[in-house]
């Protein structure tokens, strides 16, 4: 490459890979495509690809992932660079894994737009992507990082509502941090949690005896005064995310999705 600040020297390549959790209403997945050409020909792997000179690495991530499978617009955050000198038998290849959370909306409408590159797209549960040895690259080390990132993040922010939509149930919230953390939760102390209940508090006013008042603790949703229908059981209550009362409680450290 001729230029004033150009210089000769060995350069590396420099790629993103995205790590794609999407829950289906039920199940939390991951999305992986199948190859269409060598290296890895026809084994799973985490949809990405090489950076673009006019690009940042986020645009780039963003870019790959809407040619491979169609989806853009959704949520995504950086989970770190992996540099292993042999991690590409192309080259001396460097990767800028991200991680992005798929609303069951959004769930159905993965399709394969990437050409020879890309023959196939699904989603798979963790367990069964954690279990397969044969994903390509160091694909299988980038997954496993990510769940240990989402593990932390979702404890601190609140992203496992990226993960719903709109309207949900307390069980299918309660099956994502579940899923990601990989723990079970008592179902009513976690409801008492996000939806918040009452309690006695005692108040004391200056010059007056003291009482005792019922108040509502601390809770994030909002119930939406609509149920589940169509099913036998008693249906479930149907709630959303409450973000203007979430920032409000942080503020005052009154909230925390730490369990």
């Amino acid at each position: 490459m001729d230029g004033k600040f150009t210089y000769d020297y060995p350069r590396a390549a420099l790629t993103s890979d995205c790590v794609v959790f999407g829950f289906d209403g039920e199940t939390l997945n991951i999305l992986l495509v199948q190859r269409g050409a060598e290296p890895f020909k026809d084994n799973w792997s985490l949809p990405g690809g090489f950076l673009r000179m006019d690009e940042t690495i986020e645009e780039c991530a963003e870019r790959e992932l809407k040619e491979e499978t169609g989806i853009s617009g959704v949520f995504m955050r950086q989970i770190k660079t992996f540099s292993s000198i042999d991690r590409d038998p192309r080259g001396r290849v460097i990767t800028v894994a991200f991680y992005a959370l798929i609303n069951p909306y959004l769930f159905n409408r993965v399709k394969v737009t990437g050409g020879e590159d890309i023959t196939d797209a699904g989603w798979f549960p963790i367990e069964s992507v954690l279990a397969d040895a044969s994903l390509a690259f160091d694909h299988h080390e980038i997954i496993s990082e990510a769940i240990e990132k989402l593990k932390h993040e979702i404890r601190h922010y609140p992203i496992a509502f990226e993960l719903l939509d709109k309207y949900f149930t307390i069980k299918q919230l309660q099956t994502v941090y579940e899923s990601i953390l990989n723990t079970k939760f008592d179902r009513g102390n976690f409801q008492k949690k996000m939806v918040g209940r009452s309690e006695n508090v005692t108040v004391v006013k200056k010059g007056t005896k003291s009482r005792k008042e019922q108040r509502k603790n601390t809770g994030v949703l909002i119930d939406s005064g609509e149920v589940v229908s169509g099913v036998k059981h008693k249906p479930a209550k149907i709630y959303s995310f409450d973000r203007t009362r979430f920032e409000r409680l942080v503020k005052k450290a009154d909230f925390t999705f730490d369990f």
